[in-house]
């Protein structure tokens, strides 16, 4: 996993006007397995804790394997801005 610069930029300014300082990975339970859910949160006991371009992200052992080669960049649409997962494969059934 890494971040693209619009990415870090845009999580880093996110980051600072918020309590919450981590990036955390977790997964929620679907009826083809386990989904990947993303929010500013704390990490979990369970979590892996990684510093990735000077940013803190927590990643729930049931979604590791989900991230592999994903980029997180941030895009614009209809005036908002977000996280997009690049590369990142959604399960389905």
């Amino acid at each position: 996993m890494e971040f693209s610069l619009d990415g870090k930029n845009y999580l880093t300014q996110v980051m600072e006007a918020s309590e919450a300082k981590t990036l955390r990975f977790y997964g929620i339970s679907g009826c083809c397995g386990v989904n990947l859910g993303v929010g500013l949160d704390e990490a979990q006991k369970t979590d892996e804790i990684l510093t990735i371009d000077g940013l803190k992200v927590a990643i729930d052992p049931q979604v590791k394997d989900q991230l592999t080669g994903v980029t997180i960049h941030a895009e614009e649409e209809n005036g908002e801005m977000g996280l997009v997962l690049l590369g990142y494969q959604q399960k389905s059934c």
